[in-house]
C-alpha cells in the first residue's frame, strides 16, 4: 500500500476555489437549517406519521407521537415554516401533510 501523498500548495488552493464558486455559505445554511429542523425526534414522528396517512390535524398526530398539542404545534409551525408540510383550514381544524416529494424521497434515504 502506498504512503499517502499530501496535494501540493497550489492545488489546495485551486480546489478551495472551486470549492467557493460553487458552494457559498448561504446555501450551507440552508443546508444546515434543513438538518437543525430534522434533528428533533419529534418532528421525525411527525413526518413519518404524515408519510403513513394523506393528512392528518393536529390533535390526531399529537395522540400519535404522544406529546402535547402544544409541542405538537409547536413542531409543525417549525416544519410549515421550512417546507417539510403542508396546511390547509378544513372546518374548524387545521389538516396537515406532506406533498413534496424531495420530503420524502430524503426521509427514505434516512431509512438506510
Amino acid at each position: 500500500m502506498e504512503d499517502y501523498q499530501i496535494l501540493d500548495d497550489k492545488v489546495i488552493d485551486k480546489k478551495a476555489d472551486e470549492f467557493s464558486s460553487y458552494c457559498c455559505n448561504a446555501e450551507l445554511e440552508k443546508k444546515a437549517n434543513l438538518f437543525k429542523v430534522l434533528g428533533d425526534q419529534n418532528r421525525l414522528k411527525i413526518l413519518e406519521i404524515l408519510l403513513q396517512h394523506d393528512e392528518l390535524c393536529v390533535y390526531e398526530i399529537s395522540r400519535i407521537i404522544d406529546a402535547t398539542v402544544a409541542t405538537t404545534s409547536h413542531h409543525l409551525i417549525t416544519l410549515r415554516k421550512n417546507n417539510f408540510i403542508e396546511s390547509k383550514k378544513k372546518g374548524k381544524h387545521v389538516l396537515y401533510w406532506i406533498e413534496d416529494v424531495q420530503v420524502k424521497q430524503l426521509l427514505e434515504a434516512a431509512s438506510i
